[in-house]
């Protein structure tokens, strides 16, 4: 193996940092990596671009591996005061700024023909549980004063703020939509809202039912500068639930009338369409694929998945069986020059916190048409990443260190190396294989040496343990940021920077 980078920065470029960092500073990484062809043809890997670095709270080593070959990119330092777990917001370029969604969420109102009883009480027992308020929600005298409403038949309302800024901020543009759907909810127990007020300082809703409030999806198109959405649903929806256009009307800019800002929308731009949902069927999730707008839908024994053009137009889909249903979908995009490859894992909710994962498809989007072209056998399924191709596929699975009982094995904290795999799929979609390679560091070494060296009571306790005694952590981890293939572009999905 060889050295990375440049050689290590002086230590009293980071000032004093005292015991711990000075320990871990003393183990940084050599920077050894290194990409071997183990067997089949090379020159299959030569079709993907694979993105990644290895990261600790300091330092982050970025490399790739482009035309089957290994590219060590960049070394940067950082403050060790970045954020965990950097909040992503959708959104994108429009006009000559940048637009981007401030909050989504749904609420209920009560649904035509619904049982409705209003208290001018505050009644947190029938939230289950959420019932947190900020301090500027209580009164003086430390009660919280609003309604309380129940009602047995709820219609959904998307709720969205959208703000878009250009010129360094001196150019603003805000949308507040408030869209009733005709999605209605009736679940076994009656929905409750407890809405708190405080004179002009404060207003809020809470329901009982948390689902709701995630329940939208969003998707931002580069290509036509406009945000689309529609929501998941589940058992207790009927009716239908709309694919929506939010715009920005493309007449739009950033000098708003007098007051807009503050003005409620309750129509979006356009409705593209009206999924019709029930206890049998109901929606999964939502994909920009760069040409349309792909609509995954469950049912009892299988899952179709719908494309349409951005104008509404059903233009293709596709239904395979998966025995069980499907209740909650992970979506992974490959966008190549001539088209784009989707992954999907399905997974079906058989207790609470607890999932049968059992569905495995690899569509490919060109030109209006949707293929079905990869359906992996049980080999092929425990893998991290799958990037698909019009006839190839590549997996991507986690190595882990041999640890030898040296420190407890934590998830995220042990993987040193990745293992690669390409599958021809042009005549069989299970794929045939054809190639193998390995991608290894030494970053569980340098954990374990660090550990050997950690004189305290809790050195052998597991690295997860450890990792809370330093501000931000100290762990080194190998992470794949991005596959795109020949001549395709990065497609960013929420969660990507981190995959794990």
């Amino acid at each position: 193996m060889e050295d990375l980078f440049a050689p290590p920065v002086p230590l009293w470029f980071f000032g004093v940092i005292g015991g711990i960092w000075g320990s871990v500073w003393n183990h940084t990484w050599s920077g050894q990596l290194e990409l071997t062809h183990l067997d089949g043809d090379k020159n299959a890997l030569a079709d993907f671009t694979i993105e990644g670095k290895i990261e600790d709270s300091q330092n982050t080593w970025d490399f790739s591996i482009e035309d089957g070959k290994l590219e060590k990119n960049n070394f940067h330092i950082g403050s060790g005061m970045e954020t965990a777990y950097p909040i992503e917001r959708t959104g994108g370029t429009w006009k000559e700024g940048e637009l981007e969604v401030w909050s989504s969420y749904g609420t209920f109102v009560p649904a035509a023909g619904s049982q409705v009883e209003t208290k001018d009480t505050v009644d947190l027992t029938v939230l289950k549980g959420n019932t947190y308020f900020p301090r500027l929600a209580y009164q003086e005298d430390g009660t919280l004063q609003g309604t309380t409403t129940v009602f047995d038949k709820g219609q959904a309302v998307f709720q969205l703020e959208i703000h878009a800024r250009a010129a360094g901020g001196t150019k603003y543009r805000q949308w507040n939509y408030e869209i009733p759907t005709k999605l209605v909810y009736t679940p076994d127990k009656p929905l409750a809202e407890v809405c708190v007020e405080n004179g002009e300082e404060y207003r809020d809703i809470q329901s009982s039912e948390l689902w709701i409030s995630e329940a939208p999806l969003l998707v931002w198109s580069k290509e036509r500068q406009m945000l689309y959405g529609t929501m998941t649903t589940n058992k207790y929806c009927n009716g239908s639930i709309g694919l929506y256009c939010f715009g920005p009307d493309p007449a739009e800019d950033y000098t708003p009338a007098s007051d807009e800002d503050e003005r409620i929308i309750t129509e979006p731009f356009a409705t593209l369409a009206e999924i019709p949902v029930s206890e049998n069927r109901w929606v999964l999730g939502l994909k920009d694929v760069g040409e349309g707008l792909l609509l995954f839908i469950g049912e009892a024994d299988s899952v179709t998945a719908e494309l349409y053009s951005y104008e509404g137009e059903l233009l293709d889909s596709k239904n395979i069986q998966t025995g069980e249903p499907v209740h909650e979908i992970e979506v992974q995009q490959t966008d190549w020059e001539s088209g784009r490859g989707i992954y999907v894992k399905g997974s079906q909710n058989i207790e609470e916190n607890a999932y049968f994962v059992h569905c495995f498809a690899g569509y490919w989007v060109e030109d209006g048409i949707l293929s079905l072209v990869y359906l992996p056998e049980d080999g092929q399924r425990d893998v991290t990443r799958t990037a698909v191709g019009k006839d190839c596929v590549l997996t991507i699975r986690y190595k882990e260190g041999e640890w030898g009982g040296k420190a407890e094995a934590v998830h995220g904290n042990i993987w040193n190396g990745l293992e690669l795999c390409v599958y021809d799929t042009a005549e069989d979609l299970a794929g045939r294989w054809i190639y193998r390679g390995e991608l290894e560091t030494d970053i569980d070494e340098d954990m374990l040496e660090f550990l050997a060296t950690s004189k305290t009571e809790e050195s052998n306790q597991s690295i997860q343990r450890q990792n809370l005694r330093g501000p931000g952590g100290w762990n080194r981890y190998l992470k794949v940021m991005d596959i795109s293939g020949k001549g395709g572009e990065r497609v960013w999905e929420e969660g990507s920077w981190y995959h794990y």
